[in-house]
């Protein structure tokens, strides 16, 4: 009998060991299989951050590129139109990555007119000869006036100062498309009027600062944003939302004109 009870204990305590050895395998297997899962998860997030910081690694090189290109272009601008920039007519300023040429009217235009002077083509033919190459950024024509009311015989023309500054910008464009030989698809036109003064139009030296074309250099990104924004409005369509709009609204490419106040 005892030995029967012995027997008995034996097989138990050797059931209970098959019972733990399998126990602890099954656990040993979850916690491998965990352990690679794991392991797995960690190598996927190495190689989103490896491609990551070689996206930014590449888009700071692109922007080094690009800021060459455009100190390059500064450089031609600013060389081509030293006796301008030295008497004050033109001042040319570059920040991040946009160009501006400041021109007061007298350089293009004589007073109330919106036909470029010949003295004013010469100018633009200098800018355009600089600005030819110039294939990763849009060109726009920006025109402006002071806040002084148009001569009654100057209204049937140009019935407020928005048409006048807008007539201006266009003519430019035109010019530098049909005579320099600028890309259209590159330029836009634009008139702010009266509404965006830079100096104080209580004097005449700042109602001149006022009267004035502004050329500006700006990236692709930011008014093709703004021409599609445009186009898709005009057809009914939800423009994409975008926080890179900069400039007037309804900007349109090639010789298309906007008013803005």
């Amino acid at each position: 009998m005892l030995r029967k009870i012995n027997l008995a204990v034996l097989g138990i305590s050797l059931a209970l060991e098959g019972c733990v050895s399998t126990d602890t395998y099954r656990r040993s297997q979850n916690e491998t299989a965990a352990c690679m899962t794991q392991k797995q998860s960690l190598a996927q997030q190495v190689d989103t951050l490896a491609k990551q910081n070689s996206d930014l690694t590449q888009a700071a090189a692109d922007k080094d590129a690009e800021l060459a290109k455009l100190k390059g272009s500064y450089d031609q601008v600013v060389g081509s139109l030293q006796d301008e920039i030295s008497s004050g007519q033109i001042q040319v300023t570059q920040l991040k990555d946009k160009l501006t040429l400041k021109m007061v009217e007298k350089i293009l235009f004589n007073s109330g007119q919106a036909q470029v002077k010949d003295s004013g083509k010469k100018v633009l033919d200098r800018i355009g000869a600089a600005l030819k190459y110039v294939q990763d950024k849009d060109i726009r024509v920006e025109g402006y006036t002071d806040n002084v009311p148009l001569s009654p015989k100057l209204t049937d023309r140009f019935p407020s100062n928005w048409e006048l500054s807008t007539a201006r910008a266009t003519n430019v464009v035109r010019y530098l498309t049909e005579t320099v030989g600028l890309d259209p698809s590159h330029l836009i036109a634009a008139g702010f009027g009266q509404y965006h003064p830079i100096s104080d139009n209580s004097t005449e030296e700042g109602r001149a600062q006022n009267r004035r074309i502004d050329i500006v250099l700006v990236p692709r990104e930011i008014s093709g944003n703004a021409a599609n924004q445009h186009v898709q409005q005009s057809s009914g369509t939800n423009p994409p939302s975008s926080k890179e709009h900069e400039g007037p609204s309804g900007l349109v490419p090639s010789t298309g004109t906007t008013t803005t106040p």
